[in-house]
């Protein structure tokens, strides 16, 4: 009986991991009996000067805690920061610059069967000349098990003017 429910919580683990497969804004990965999803949502396009969301969720359906997770998002130039809200146990920053803007997510402990979301408040600006623009918005995620590059996902936005 025991071998039965150890075969049925593998299938359904796999199963998990197979769906964030289909996903181009999610990757999943596992570290210390964690299995994680990052996702990035964001809408497909937005227009030059007009503020959007842009959202990142961290999700754990493991039987442990993820801890010492960090997340960093880049948004690339020409996107702009302007606000971040991170819920509450965790802690966002950002700054802008030439190349963008970037947030660090501190989320501490991502307990099992639970999920985070970060929001970012952002805006594009297009100059006067330029032509539709596709940017990728980027998250990547570390933690106690979880190595740079294990949880990377990505949302593209068209920049219309």
């Amino acid at each position: 009986m025991k071998d039965f429910r150890i075969l049925c919580l593998a299938a359904g683990l796999l199963g998990f991991v197979g769906v964030g497969a289909c996903h181009d804004n999610s990757d999943t990965t596992t570290g210390n009996l964690s299995i994680v999803r990052l996702t990035v949502n964001a809408p497909d396009t937005a227009k030059s000067g007009a503020t959007f969301n842009v959202e990142v969720l961290a999700l754990n359906v493991g039987v442990a805690g993820v801890h010492d997770g960090q997340v960093t998002v880049t948004l690339p130039s020409p996107l702009t920061v302007i606000s971040v809200q991170a819920p509450s146990g965790s802690t966002a920053t950002f700054s802008n610059g030439a190349s963008g803007g970037t947030v660090d997510w501190s989320l501490g402990t991502l307990d099992s069967n639970s999920q985070a979301k970060l929001e970012i408040m952002t805006m594009g600006l297009l100059s006067p000349s330029e032509a539709t623009r596709k940017l990728t918005v980027v998250a990547t995620m570390t933690a106690q098990g979880i190595k740079p590059g294990d949880a990377v996902a990505q949302h593209d936005v068209t920049l219309t003017p």
